[in-house]
């Protein structure tokens, strides 16, 4: 993952997660996503995105996507930026392969994206507290009894004006042009 990649990554929100059920057929998610740092003293060498089962309303471990995971490790997730000014159209692709990380999962891990350190003793700590720092709506849901999907990249492919990100991506996402929450034209 080059670093424009990664940075653009850091600053839009959302992605479409693909995974394969077990006839082949594709199924596509939009999911909240955050790339955690692993300590030196794991085997997790490759970069990662992580993202949340959350407590939101659902059948957490009977999602089609955790049950298509299980089955088929082989993910693709697609993250874009659109706007009206074409000039700064971009997206990355992440293809690689996916596991559920229980809360009890224990390897030795520094979980952070945006170089504030917090040790954690397990890879869903990194993975929960890169979440928890990246999207402030994880205030009010309790992770820690959440599984988390770890997505370890193999490959990138990206196109588009990466780095010409306004620089709110994270900001402005779900707001219209007056500033109020509502549809948003540009995004």
């Amino acid at each position: 993952m080059t670093p424009e990649e990664q940075a653009f990554l850091e600053r839009t929100r959302v992605g479409a997660l693909a995974t394969v059920d077990d006839e082949r057929n594709p199924h596509v998610v939009p999911i909240c996503y955050a790339l955690p740092e692993f300590d030196d003293s794991t085997a997790e060498t490759d970069p990662a995105i992580v993202s949340a089962i959350d407590e939101k309303p659902k059948a957490t471990r009977k999602l089609q996507r955790v049950r298509n995971i299980r089955t088929n490790s082989r993910v693709t997730l697609l993250v874009d930026r659109y706007r009206e000014d074409w000039s700064r159209l971009a997206w990355v692709q992440i293809r690689g392969r996916a596991r559920i990380i229980e809360p009890d999962a224990a390897v030795g891990v520094r979980s952070d994206s945006t170089n504030r350190n917090r040790t954690g003793s397990t890879p869903h700590d990194a993975a929960t507290g890169a979440l928890e720092r990246k999207y402030d709506q994880y205030a009010d849901h309790d992770l820690g009894d959440c599984p988390v999907i770890l997505i370890r990249v193999e490959r990138t492919v990206s196109w588009g004006a990466l780095d010409r990100g306004d620089g709110n991506e994270s900001e402005d996402r779900g707001r219209n042009e007056s500033g109020d929450r509502g549809r948003n034209v540009d995004s």
